[in-house]
């Protein structure tokens, strides 16, 4: 079964390389458009989803809601998919972290959440919740195209899951622009393709 995985658009936070995790940061226009672009690159394709689910955070959500238009389906929230908690990172500009933590800093940006933040979640963790959602969208789908929409943590934690590759090599390649999609085979757990709108 096609996976369908999109990050959603882009917010202010992300421009500012500021850590979002759980904040409720709403899409800037730039992401509204990337969405806009996603739906119609799969419009293009003649893309069209059995079930989807998305985060319950809006910047997902709306992003969702975007590329649903028009579809008849609505994606439901599952909670599951929340982003990865980055705990006392959360709000925090990524050069502010760097300046106070230094090589630390790098050191935990570079294992791609194998480590969590202090008081976060691991990627190891994120993925427990990661296999429920899975398991739920692909029960909905019946063997169809499904779409879902979340962040950039609990996406690579989707996709590990998927792989069963945690190395820190696979995780790179799992990192997921606001305006890139990734196609995966759900049975055979392999990425089809990923393309940037």
């Amino acid at each position: 079964m096609p996976l369908f995985l999109v990050r959603h658009g882009q917010t202010d936070w992300n421009l500012e390389k500021r850590f979002q995790s759980r904040s409720d940061v709403p899409l800037n226009e730039t992401g509204r458009s990337q969405a806009r672009q996603v739906r119609d690159a799969l419009r293009r394709e003649g893309v069209r989803f059995r079930a989807a689910s998305c985060s319950p955070l809006g910047r997902a959500a709306e992003t969702a809601s975007i590329v649903l238009q028009d579809t008849g389906l609505d994606a439901w929230p599952d909670a599951d998919l929340m982003e990865l908690s980055v705990g006392d990172f959360e709000g925090q500009l990524e050069s502010t972290l760097k300046t106070s933590l230094g090589d630390g800093f790098d050191q935990w940006r570079d294992g791609c959440f194998t480590e969590p933040a202090p008081n976060g979640e691991s990627l190891f963790e994120a993925m427990q919740r990661a296999e429920r959602a899975l398991n739920l969208l692909i029960c909905e789908a019946h063997g169809e195209n499904s779409l879902m929409v979340a962040h950039q943590g609990i996406n690579m934690a989707v996709l590990a899951t998927l792989s069963k590759r945690t190395d820190i090599e696979s995780l790179v390649g799992f990192r997921q622009a606001n305006d890139e999609v990734e196609v995966w085979d759900t049975e055979a757990g392999v990425r089809l393709r990923k393309f940037k709108v």
